[in-house]
């Protein structure tokens, strides 16, 4: 053991390296040109033009970025977006969320409670954003295409509008958000879909 290190130190620095190596080696495993990219949404924030993209981060499990869910307990089918800015996958900084609820079934038309529209500063999904839900956010499904041969994914279209305020983010003011999005989403085979 070198002179200064603790017994503690120098477990947790002969721990440290085989998990770094790990990591590294899993990192050059993953293919060129991951994670692949699903899809966009893209519009006006005020006067300003924005855009994000969607992502499938799934390793051996569903990991994307733009999925559809079914409640286990209430069946309840709820559409879900995270966008990050473009060509920025590893950025959490000013994600977008979209989340909007579709009773029993994945249709198109406007989605019911709950309905979420967020732009998150940080990594932290509750700390400082701009958010709107209720009424005054709009979630809309314009098509969903048909199931995929051999995958879990459906081509579907949209637009999401809000008039987001800043929630923990004082130097913000709220701003009216209009946005379409297309884009690839995952979903299982349990999710039941009306087209």
């Amino acid at each position: 053991m070198r002179p200064g290190l603790t017994h503690l130190a120098a477990l947790a620095l002969a721990l440290l390296i085989p998990a770094q190596r790990a990591f590294a080696q899993e990192e050059e495993a993953l293919p060129p040109g991951f994670p692949p990219k699903l899809g966009e949404i893209s519009g006006q924030m005020g006067k300003k033009a924005v855009a994000w993209e969607f992502f499938d981060f799934s390793v051996g499990a569903f990991d994307a970025s733009a999925w559809v869910d079914r409640d286990w307990e209430t069946k309840a089918v709820t559409f879900h977006l995270i966008g990050y800015r473009p060509g920025k996958s590893k950025d959490m900084r000013n994600r977008l969320l979209v989340t909007g609820g579709f009773g029993k079934a994945f249709h198109t038309g406007k989605a019911a409670e709950p309905v979420r529209v967020s732009l998150v500063k940080g990594r932290d999904l509750d700390g400082p954003q701009l958010i709107a839900g209720g009424d005054r956010a709009e979630v809309v499904i314009d098509s969903i295409g048909p199931a995929q041969e051999n995958s879990y994914l459906r081509h579907v279209t949209g637009r999401v509008s809000a008039e987001i305020c800043p929630q923990d983010w004082p130097s913000r003011s709220c701003e009216k958000i209009s946005l379409r999005f297309e884009t690839d989403v995952q979903m299982g085979s349990d999710v039941p879909v009306k087209r």
